[in-house]
């Protein structure tokens, strides 16, 4: 047995002396392989740095859109008012960018819920207030545009009192297939009586207005200008186009033909299925038809301990069924962030993690986080059709009781407002 245990702490020694030398070819090449991981560390900290500083520069605003007792028009005019808001200005030179830090613009459209009194709003910066105002008065004359306290900041949240459950959602196809939008519903047919409209939002209207006393449901719809970015715009970026991803998902489905097909000479083929055919109308159709948009869509039901339903949880998790369609896309909840997943006590002592993200999500939402730092995931891309379709003045048939609306119209917009 002697000679074996020595044999062992030899084969120990051994690869102990393996193991040193390897550290000591790394620490050796330190000098060349050093310098690159230093450069891109201090390159993403410093885009995050400079961003945040210019960021929190910024002074931000909460413009309420106050709607008329009746809205005729389609959504098609909102469709205008989200190809009207779409811009690329602040980011110009790769100085802006690596220097300054300059964004673009993204702003947060807002459903909101406060015990069952249903608002909608525009998060924005307060410098883009007057633009905002003209872009909706231009294409809803009757509404109003109003600057509010933001209801997030000013909610006096804490886990002592009140329980909290949010989520983040997602695209269940590739990006470039569309959603169901208004067009869909035929909404763009102005002809249409208004009883006889079915408007998908009204889904989530009415879901937001059967909040009761002490229950809370805020919805985000972030959104900026989508652009093909280059590395300039750090390392999370948009390396494609919309059109270019949409072109490439089209080619995908021309390349896997579905439907099998018997030639009179007894060969065997492949077609492609009416389901694809109809894929790829609704992606050329959708893609040509609006400017694309980087998205991300966050909900929150907020609720004190004694007042907080379980099935309205579920409600946050499929209220956005109806603008999705076997074939095409639907938005589905994001299994990555928020979920708690800690099925075991020992996992979560005390609860401490779940606390934590019950904290972080009422923060992001406070931020409207999620294209920059503190908060940033991957975000989808949409249209301004199928943001139109999410978001938009709706018309009587959204019989929603609790929706705020004006009880007079406004002939036009205000005749203060700036012409440049």
């Amino acid at each position: 047995m002697y000679p074996e245990a020595l044999a062992q702490v030899a084969g120990i020694g051994e690869q102990m002396l393996r193991v040193w030398d390897a550290f000591g070819l790394i620490f050796h090449y330190a000098p060349y392989w050093g310098p690159p991981i230093l450069a891109v560390s201090f390159w993403h900290v410093w885009m995050r740095y400079v961003r945040a500083r210019f960021i929190a520069d910024q002074e931000y605003i909460l413009l309420e859109l106050r709607l008329p007792s009746e809205v005729y028009k389609s959504p098609q005019a909102m469709l205008a008012v989200f190809d009207g808001l779409f811009m690329f200005g602040g980011e110009a030179t790769f100085l802006d960018r690596i220097w300054l830090g300059k964004v673009r613009m993204w702003y947060s459209f807002e459903i909101v819920s406060i015990e069952g009194q249903v608002h909608l709003y525009i998060w924005a910066r307060s410098s883009f207030r007057r633009f905002i105002e003209r872009t909706i008065y231009a294409h809803y004359p009757e509404a109003e545009v109003v600057e509010v306290e933001d209801y997030a900041l000013a909610f006096p949240f804490s886990l002592d009192t009140h329980n909290v459950y949010g989520m983040d959602y997602m695209l269940m196809s590739p990006i470039g297939v569309p959603i169901r939008t208004y067009t869909e519903f035929n909404l763009d047919q102005s002809a249409m009586k208004e009883e006889q409209k079915v408007d998908p939002m009204a889904h989530v209207l009415e879901f937001a207005g059967s909040m009761g006393k002490g229950e809370h449901l805020w919805i985000q719809i972030l959104a900026r200008a989508h652009k093909k970015e280059d590395i300039t715009f750090g390392m999370t970026r948009n390396a494609k186009s919309y059109n270019d991803i949409a072109k490439e998902e089209v080619s995908k489905i021309r390349n896997t033909p579905e439907e099998t097909i018997v030639f009179p000479d007894g060969g065997v083929g492949k077609t492609l299925s009416d389901r694809q055919i109809k894929r790829i109308q609704a992606i050329n159709r959708t893609s040509l038809a609006s400017s694309a948009w980087d998205v991300g869509i966050r909900a929150i039901y907020l609720a004190e301990h004694e007042q907080f339903d379980g099935v309205n949880v579920s409600g946050i998790g499929s209220m956005w069924q109806p603008f999705g369609t076997p074939g095409y896309n639907m938005i589905i909840p994001s299994a990555e962030r928020w979920q708690n997943k800690l099925a075991y006590p020992w996992q979560d002592f005390n609860g401490v993690r779940e606390n934590r993200m019950k904290v972080q999500i009422v923060d992001a939402y406070r931020r409207r986080s999620w294209f920059h730092a503190p908060y940033v995931f991957r975000h989808f891309m949409l249209t301004s059709e199928e943001l139109a379709t999410l978001y938009h003045l709706p018309g009587s048939v959204a019989k929603t009781p609790t929706i705020q609306r004006i009880t007079s119209t406004r002939a036009q917009a205000p005749a203060n407002l700036p012409t440049h």
